[in-house]
């Protein structure tokens, strides 16, 4: 009788690792695609500032700062291009 409550325990504990690790996992990746989605939507933010007529660069400058940042592993090298020129070409009196 010890021996089949041992194995029940060890199988009980093995499970619930198994369970811990899978959850853990499954945050993970959920917390990735936040961020992913975090980035894409300050990207569209970002377009939405340059494309406006009273722009504020000093504002831009600073999204651009924080969006290669904070979102490096989620932009591609369109996107950094893109940024950079958002950077560069923003005059801080426009």
């Amino acid at each position: 009788m010890k021996k089949s409550l041992f194995y029940f325990a060890a199988f009980l504990l093995a499970l619930a690792m198994l369970i811990n690790c899978s959850v853990k996992d499954a945050v993970d990746d959920l917390s990735e695609t936040q961020k992913a989605l975090d980035c894409a939507n300050l990207m569209l933010d970002i377009d939405e500032k340059w494309n406006d007529q009273d722009r504020n660069c000093t504002e831009i400058n600073a999204d651009v700062a924080r969006i290669l940042d904070t979102c490096n592993d989620f932009i591609d090298a369109e996107q950094k291009t893109q940024l950079e020129f958002y950077a560069a070409n923003c005059d801080a009196t426009n």
